[in-house]
């Protein structure tokens, strides 16, 4: 009964979210469902395992959400976000281009700058929460419908930024960790990886934009969407980069925790731009207060919806048949890089997490990889690529967040997060797998 409990536990949180659902009563009641099937102790799994986890994931997700959307507050109201969008544009966007240039264009003067600030070591949820406005007006200006906001910003903050050789996020330090090796092992076959990821993505976004456009499709801003009036006057764009780029400096030079780095550019922000802000009676503190209480709502309703079906996760890995699942994967015939491979997303998706998916995954396949032949800097590099194909299921917590910064359903933005999350990453993961599987002796 628990194997199909796990089938039935997923199955019914995918649907109902599909169904548009809240994500914390998805959880709540996919939780339920094992509880009852299992003959689980109810009291236990709610209060014991459930709520001990939506609370360590709520501690652990408030804190970025929320210091990222004061900076994000800030840049809508001020126009701080059409400044920086503007200049991005007028250098990359050319008069009389074909409309699929102009798509490759904005694709690019998303993701190259995100995945830079990702490779860097900022936060991930930060970055793409301080982009997504300055994203918004790159898309009304090359006319790509919204619904593909979020598959480009993911595209650069949950691919091959946090997969690639030397990249400082947190899957490259553990895989470090578990293999022994440094954080660029396996540079050829990781920038083979990225370039394929790279061109795969782009491709597959142009031709279904083409054919949202062809259809009729238009960009329009959601109904929470901040707006900037066009007679508005904006603050100079590399001045509005300051604040921005100081996340990346404090974060990664001054080894600050990323909450407090990105407060000290909120308060920084506030400071360079405080000018733009609209004001109500010629006082600006009532705009700043309103700014507080708007990111306060909208990192608590992520945190919520995360934290829910992160307790669902963790009852289904309390159940001893997730163990057996992970066991069988190990116990099969096959190329000791597919076991890498297959026995890490499998993690991945039952966690939704990269992470866990190397802390449990490539451990468990380690010791069978090196034994067949496999270098501890193939087994790292491959493992890194793998962890991004399957952490990104309707289930995940960077796609209920992503819908919730977009206030997107799943029907209308999830497509664009499956090309480039998944089918571009896997690409990504097989071009590693083949190069440094034909040519073992390059770096």
């Amino acid at each position: 009964m628990g194997y199909l409990s796990i089938i039935v536990g997923f199955f019914l949180v995918v649907f109902l979210i599909v169904k548009k659902w809240p994500a914390v009563i998805v959880g709540i009641v996919a939780t339920a469902v094992i509880a009852l099937m299992n003959w689980m102790n109810w009291n236990e799994v709610i209060n014991t395992i459930y709520f001990d986890a939506f609370t360590v994931m709520v501690k652990s997700l408030f804190p970025p959400l929320f210091a990222g959307n004061l900076v994000a507050q800030v840049y809508s109201r001020t126009g701080a976000v059409r400044s920086i969008g503007d200049a991005m544009a007028n250098a990359l966007f050319k008069e009389g281009a074909s409309p699929a240039r102009t798509y490759v264009s904005c694709i690019l003067a998303i993701v190259i700058p995100t995945a830079l600030l990702a490779y860097c070591g900022m936060n991930s949820l930060v970055t793409l929460i301080a982009f997504y406005p300055i994203a918004l007006r790159l898309l009304e200006r090359a006319g790509i419908p919204k619904r593909w906001i979020m598959g480009i910003l993911s595209f650069g903050v949950y691919s091959f930024a946090m997969t690639a050789p030397g990249t400082a996020q947190l899957v490259n330090v553990l895989a470090m960790q578990v293999t022994g090796e440094t954080a660029a092992s396996g540079l050829v076959g990781g920038i083979v990886g990225i370039i394929t990821e790279l061109v795969v993505g782009t491709l597959l976004l142009v031709i279904l934009i083409k054919k949202d456009v062809a259809n009729g499709l238009t960009f329009a801003y959601g109904p929470k969407d901040v707006q900037v009036a066009d007679d508005k006057e904006l603050p100079n764009w590399i001045v509005s980069l300051i604040p921005l780029l100081s996340i990346v400096v404090l974060f990664n030079v001054v080894k600050l925790d990323i909450f407090t780095a990105t407060m000290i550019a909120w308060l920084m922000s506030l400071v360079l731009l405080h000018k733009y802000l609209p004001k109500r009676e010629e006082k600006i503190l009532p705009e700043v207060m309103d700014v507080c209480t708007t990111a306060g709502a909208a990192a608590f309703g992520p945190c919520g919806m995360v934290g829910s079906l992160f307790g669902f996760v963790t009852v289904v890995q309390s159940l001893p048949e997730f163990q057996n699942i992970l066991n069988f994967i190990f116990s099969l015939n096959m190329a000791p890089f597919l076991v890498l491979i297959l026995s890490i997303n499998i993690v991945g998706a039952f966690t939704g997490s990269s992470s866990s998916a190397i802390r449990i995954g490539m451990p468990m396949a380690l010791q069978h990889c090196v034994d067949s032949g496999m270098s501890l800097a193939f087994v790292q590099r491959l493992g890194c690529f793998a962890t991004s194909i399957l952490d990104t299921l309707p289930h995940s917590a960077a796609i209920i967040i992503n819908l919730g910064i977009a206030d997107q359903d799943m029907k209308e933005a999830y497509p664009g997060m499956v090309v480039t999350t998944i089918i571009a990453t896997a690409a990504g993961t097989a071009a590693v797998a083949i190069v440094m599987g034909l040519f073992p002796m390059l770096p």
